[in-house]
């Protein structure tokens, strides 16, 4: 419960959750492997993520969220998901989490440097 609250303090304070905060901390906390902590992670992600959007829209800001790229995205994702899905069976829990620990690595650098 801990671990959720703190995933829903930081989805709501910067939009992210899932990838950043509950995947890392199942896999190193609760010692689960990556396939098990990311499906975990999607699915503790969608009430964090109504929650999020309901908080965003009772507090006024939600007049910033474009609704035509909100669709567009949550379309794309419906559509990789399971794609992606498919294609961690074709690779080793080694390297999904070096390519997990990269992505990260790769995001965290241009935040910096932006």
């Amino acid at each position: 419960m801990a671990l959720g609250l703190v995933a829903g303090f930081a989805s709501g304070l910067l939009g992210v959750g899932g990838g950043a905060i509950l995947v890392p901390a199942l896999v190193a906390g609760f010692a689960m492997d990556q396939r098990a902590a990311t499906a975990h992670s999607l699915v503790a992600i969608i009430p964090i993520s109504i929650a999020g959007v309901l908080a965003y829209y009772y507090i006024g800001t939600g007049h910033h969220v474009r609704i035509d790229l909100a669709v567009a995205l949550a379309f794309g994702g419906i559509i990789g998901a399971p794609a992606g899905a498919r294609l961690t069976q074709l690779v080793s829990e080694r390297q999904l989490r070096i390519g997990f620990a990269i992505l990260l690595l790769l995001v965290a650098a241009r935040l910096v440097l932006e």
